[in-house]
């Protein structure tokens, strides 16, 4: 179950702790768009913005293109090769 914490100053924070949450969030915007921040457990936070109509996820910071939906959503969930979470949560700012 994702947690909704209170308002930060860029924004609604939300918290996913599995990839298929952090999917159907996406799936839920429809042909919309979205710019978030991804705040991971370890590391440094990124910025992205989500295409639902094209269904493709972009990092701001160099304009990196992720092939779909599911190689972000490892990346952002640290996977391994297999594709299992390395990590307990990803936090979201939107």
């Amino acid at each position: 179950m994702k947690e909704r914490s209170a308002a930060t100053l860029k924004g609604e924070r939300i918290r996913f702790t599995t990839l298929e949450e952090f999917a159907q969030y996406l799936e839920n915007i429809g042909d919309g768009e979205l710019d978030f921040r991804a705040i991971p457990i370890s590391g440094r936070p990124e910025e992205f913005h989500y295409s639902g109509h094209e269904k493709v996820v972009v990092r701001n910071r160099d304009q990196k293109l992720f092939d779909n939906v599911e190689d972000f959503l490892c990346y952002a969930f640290q996977c391994d090769g297999e594709g299992y979470s390395h990590t307990e949560y990803v936090d979201i700012e939107v």
